[in-house]
């Protein structure tokens, strides 16, 4: 497959290469109609660096490229096919769910081995100093972005769920600052308009925190810090229990830059009388 190809070779590519790579995994239906210099075109780089990119991931040229990526898009499996498969080579007996949680567990141990500690350690600072912090997933990506920004809530003030198809996006962007921090979370399949609003958001200096599921997915060239929890062919759906993982820890980074003033905070939102909200255990003899 082309995506292990760039993200096996990707730090040993050229600043050209690295456009070309990027492109490419954002467009594969582009790569898939246009020609080289085409490409080179759009991309802003010369035909023979599109050629070039193509030998330094181990293939003899752009045509075993295209071809590549025309057989992937033919016979791409969704997200749910992955998933299903996953599981069925789990064999089903007594131990079955010890078996699943225990593999989501392998998982999470593999992503916490390889995180880049410093830009960890910066998106926690950059969280903590934030004076907004604007939250972003879509489809996909939607659940685990809810359960960031009302976790974030709980904990400070000026937290913004971004939601398209509610919002003026034009007087939100007017807005943004600065000394602002987007954490954007992008998983496949890559939703468009995630990646525009992403873009958009950049050009006003907001600091990009992206979490995805590969080394260089599309939102990838937009974020200042990158996170990526799996490889680009494991089922979104399977990838959840990681990133609900990932985004705790990137909480109670978030947290330990100040104890004392998140404490604080989460206590008077809990001082506020939501019994008219919920059901104390009580409630229910």
């Amino acid at each position: 497959m082309y995506q292990k190809k760039i993200q096996e070779h990707f730090q040993e590519l050229s600043k050209g290469q690295k456009k070309v790579a990027s492109y490419i995994l954002e467009f594969p239906h582009d790569v898939a109609l246009k020609s080289a210099q085409e490409i080179g075109e759009l991309v802003g780089v010369s035909e023979t660096t599109v050629i070039r990119f193509c030998y330094a991931i181990e293939m003899s040229g752009y045509s075993e490229l295209q071809l590549n990526i025309r057989n992937s898009l033919i016979h791409k499996k969704s997200s749910l096919g992955n998933y299903l498969a996953s599981k069925a080579e789990i064999e089903a007996d007594d131990i079955f769910h010890e078996k699943v949680m225990k593999n989501d567990a392998n998982k999470i141990q593999a992503v916490s081995e390889r995180l880049n500690l410093e830009d960890f350690q910066m998106s926690c600072h950059c969280l903590h100093e934030a004076k907004k912090i604007y939250v972003l997933g879509l489809r996909s990506s939607f659940a685990a972005a809810q359960w960031l920004g009302f976790t974030l809530n709980i904990l400070r003030s000026n937290i913004h769920m971004i939601e398209p198809q509610s919002q003026d996006i034009i007087q939100l962007l007017s807005h943004m600052q600065e000394g602002e921090v987007l954490v954007v979370l992008s998983f496949h399949r890559y939703y468009k308009e995630t990646i525009d609003l992403t873009r958009m958001i950049k050009k006003k200096g907001v600091t990009i925190i992206g979490i995805s599921d590969a080394q260089i997915a599309p939102i990838y060239r937009y974020s200042d810090y990158y996170f990526p929890l799996a490889t680009a062919e494991t089922s979104t759906i399977d990838l959840m229990p990681t990133v609900i993982s990932f985004l705790n820890t990137l909480v109670s980074g978030m947290t330990v830059q100040a104890p004392e003033q998140y404490d604080a905070y989460k206590a008077q939102y809990d001082s506020v009388d939501s019994s008219f909200l919920f059901l104390d255990g009580d409630d229910l003899e």
